[in-house]
């Protein structure tokens, strides 16, 4: 397996973050480069997500934000290796880490547990004021652990 290097994003990987980001239909509204880190195979960007601090109704919590891997590298470990890497680097501070995702399963494989709709309603103020709130695909979800 070729190796996989997790690093912090800088200003010149901006376009390559959009680039890979919008293959998912994602955008970079209210992200910082900083905000990014970055999965790299032979120099090349694979795989980003986002870690925020996220604010609510003045309850503050950690958030993995815009999680993508480019297609052709999908099933290869690159998206655990982004989420293994923001847990380990938080420590304590990950048992308050939340995610809004259209992929459960990949996050309960990591010790993540959907919550129910009415703490989503608490947590993103976005999703109050969305239309499809009620059919919603994307699921709510945190990080436990205790698992």
């Amino acid at each position: 397996m070729t190796e996989i290097l997790i690093r912090k994003a800088g200003k010149s990987d901006l376009q390559a973050i959009q680039r890979l980001l919008s293959t998912y239909f994602l955008d970079m509204e209210g992200l910082k480069d900083e905000d990014f880190i970055l999965a790299e195979i032979n120099g090349q960007i694979r795989g980003c997500a986002a870690f925020i601090k996220s604010k609510y109704q003045g309850k503050e919590f950690l958030e993995i934000h815009s999680i993508a891997v480019h297609p052709n590298f999908r099933g290869k470990g690159i998206g655990t290796r982004l989420v293994k890497y923001l847990l380990t680097t938080t420590g304590e501070l990950a048992c308050d880490l939340y995610v809004r995702t259209a992929a459960p399963r990949f996050f309960e494989k990591l010790n993540f547990e959907k919550i129910e709709n009415s703490k989503k309603l608490l947590l993103w103020g976005d999703c109050k004021k969305c239309e499809h709130f009620e059919n919603c695909t994307q699921y709510a979800m945190k990080y436990s652990c205790n698992s």
